[in-house]
This record gives C-alpha cells, structure tokens and sequence, in this order.
C-alpha cells in the first residue's frame, strides 16, 4: 500500500469510527445539557467550527448529542415533535434518524482526489470493521460509493444494532469538508417508516447542504 493510500485509509478510519466511539461515552465526551425550551433546529460544536443543521422538521436530540469541548462533536438529529417541539412544529418530509460526527483539528483531506482509496478502502474488510457499529467486518455490505460535490458517499447496510434505537440495515453515510473539520454525517432509515434508496440519498444531500450552509454563514464577519 502506498504512502498517499494509507494515509487515506487512516483518516478514512479514523473518520468512520468517530460517531461509534463516540456513542459510547469516549473520554472527555460530554452530554449537551437538556433544557426545558423547544429543541435547537442547530447547533454549533466543536468550538462552533461546525454548525449542524438538518432539513426541514429535524431537531437536535441534546440527550445523546455529545461535544468534547472542542475536539470532536458527534450530534443525533431526529423529528423536531418527537423531541418536545411543538404541534405546529413542520414534521420532516421523510422521517429519519440523523448523525454529524466531527473529527479532530488537522486531519484534513481532499474528499475528490481522494475518491479512489476511499473506495479501495471501504470495500477492504478492515474498512467495512471502521464502518460497523460493532467494529466487526462482516456486519457491513458496501452497496455503492461515489464523490459528489465535495463530499464522498456511501450506501451500506449495517446488521449491528444502533444505539439510539431500532433502524433498518440500509443507510447513507457521507465524509466531507465544512469549518476546516473533516466531518462524517448519516441518514438511518426507521423501520415504521423506511426510505427507499433515492429517497435516502435525496435525504442525504438535503442534509450535507443544511450543514453546509449553516456553517459557512456563521463563518460571515457580522453573522
């Protein structure tokens, strides 16, 4: 393996294994307090470096959403009513669970050129145990992986169980770029209410850009 691959592979890793290291309390994480307002619609973590904002009718779940204070951030989304918000909140178009985990200052890459190791990657048993909640290989079955617009997508199912409740096998998983952090952000499909696969990707998308979006408008002098 190369010098530029493996480096890849590391922050590929490294990237993927955020949100399930995370998710079990790591060291220093800290629980975003819950207070007795409405859910956030954002939120910014890791020292506001990234302001995470899904689509429309997603709120922040500030029970499980974790940020180290600056280091790391991993925040759960899910609908805004369900949450505590109120009856004339707008429900989401597709109900979903979503995640953002943000990564560690410095480990930056450039998601486009790095597409082909990425795939490499993934495809490898020791990429399909970065990807699995368990942290075991044969868990996970890569579907499909692609760049696009910046950001590398990917399409898998995960037979391990999820730690925030009961999800279907199939999701969308996306590493991009957004406030000078590599950030890795989900789309998990409910089983009362399952997304197809365009409708995920369709999801998906809404929420990369709703993260974008919110944090490069924060970023304004005078936002």
């Amino acid at each position: 393996m190369s010098t530029w691959t493996s480096k890849i592979a590391l922050m590929a890793a490294s990237l993927a294994l955020a949100a399930c290291q995370m998710s079990d309390g790591g060291a220093g994480a800290a629980m975003l307090s819950r207070f007795t307002d409405p859910p956030p619609a954002r939120m910014g973590v890791a020292q506001g470096s990234v302001i995470v904002a899904g689509p429309k009718g997603f709120c922040i779940d500030r029970d499980v959403s974790q940020d180290t204070g600056g280091a790391t951030a991993l925040t759960v989304l899910s609908a805004c009513r369900g949450l505590g918000a109120g009856m004339f909140t707008p429900m989401p178009a597709h109900p979903a669970v979503l995640t953002a985990a943000v990564a560690s200052k410095g480990r930056l890459i450039e998601v486009e050129g790095a597409a082909p190791a990425l795939t490499a990657y993934f495809a490898s048993a020791r990429g399909r145990a970065a990807l699995s909640r368990s942290g075991k290989a044969e868990t996970v079955a890569v579907q499909e992986s692609f760049a696009e617009d910046g950001a590398f997508l990917l399409h898998l199912s995960d037979r391990a169980p999820f730690s925030w409740g009961a999800v279907e096998p199939d999701y969308w998983r996306a590493l991009l770029q957004a406030g000078g952090r590599m950030v890795t952000v989900s789309v998990l499909s409910l089983p009362d209410a399952p997304l197809d696969r365009d409708e995920g990707l369709a999801l998906l998308r809404e929420f990369i850009a709703s993260l974008r979006n919110a944090t490069a408008k924060a970023a304004k002098p005078g936002a």
